[in-house]
């Protein structure tokens, strides 16, 4: 059995992180929008109202942005991309506030950055 990665979903709260943080900052292609109908959202996610959709890629990397109303609980979901210019990522998070976090570490140091829904990035020097 063969499997492969298609696309990965992510709950955002904050709907400006669309454009500021991932279109922007992360480079995100917005290719398509849609909103995921009241009786899916239920049968999938168990939540009783439709939710729109925002999807595109980063790299080679589908996304599908799930909007929401409120913030999720706490989780330890990550995505990590890897960049030639970790730097110039870190600058542009905290040239608009978003939330940066270096972790001093033997051999590199490790770094997350997040979007205002809490979603965390690991991020790598290529």
């Amino acid at each position: 059995m063969l499997v492969n990665f298609q696309h990965v979903g992510l709950t955002i709260t904050v709907e400006a992180d669309i454009l500021a943080f991932y279109r922007d900052i992360l480079g995100m292609d917005i290719q398509k929008e849609f909103t995921l109908k009241q009786d899916l959202a239920r049968q999938i996610f168990r939540q009783e109202h439709a939710i729109r959709v925002v999807a595109g890629t980063i790299g080679n990397c589908f996304i599908e942005l799930f909007l929401a109303k409120e913030r999720p609980e706490a989780v330890w979901n990550h995505i990590c991309f890897g960049t030639d210019n970790r730097l110039a990522l870190i600058a542009a998070c905290r040239g608009k506030n978003y939330p940066v976090t270096i972790i001093e570490s033997e051999p590199f140091d490790i770094v997350f950055i997040s979007d205002k829904s809490g979603n965390r990035f690991e991020i790598k020097q290529s």
